[in-house]
């Protein structure tokens, strides 16, 4: 019995996961609108609280669609549509926690966590954000590439 060897894990590259960020930005806050939940944020919440660029409603709507779509699908609709997925380090599922952590990074501290993930050498091997690596949390490629590089146990798409 010949045994199959298994596919090399492809990490996806940070253009591909960026377009998947904007697009579901995109339509969490279009849904917003279309509801007028910011509406009622301006009913409830005192003024010095809506100063901010975000509204805390929208990142807390963004978080949770994050947390609950990656940890029950593995991925959200933008990872959807570009083929892209949240996983363990090895392949496998998130769990609920790593995946809230997770997503803590992407809808609070975007811009931190990608230049942490960027710097910092032990995330930058496995192209992970900061809260990536709290998490123990990779994303990954399901495609096929058009090119890619061997890079330690992992195999990123160029």
């Amino acid at each position: 019995m010949v045994k199959r060897q298994a596919e090399p894990i492809i990490l996806a590259n940070w253009g591909r996961r960026f377009i998947a960020w904007m697009i579901d930005y995109i339509i969490i806050n279009v849904m917003i609108a279309y509801f007028r939940i910011e509406d009622l944020e301006t009913k409830f919440l005192p003024p010095f609280l809506l100063l901010s660029l975000w509204s805390p409603l929208s990142i807390l709507i963004l978080f949770l669609y994050w947390t609950f779509s990656e940890w029950y699908f593995g991925r959200s609709i933008g990872q959807l549509l570009l083929n892209i997925r949240l996983t363990d380090t090895k392949g496998g599922n998130v769990s609920l926690v790593a995946s809230a952590i997770q997503s803590v990074g992407k809808s609070l501290f975007l811009p931190f966590d990608c230049l942490i993930g960027w710097a910092y050498q032990p995330t930058r091997k496995a192209r992970q954000r900061f809260f990536n690596k709290l998490s123990n949390t990779i994303v990954i490629y399901l495609g096929k590439p058009m090119r890619t590089v061997n890079h330690g146990e992992y195999t990123k798409e160029v």
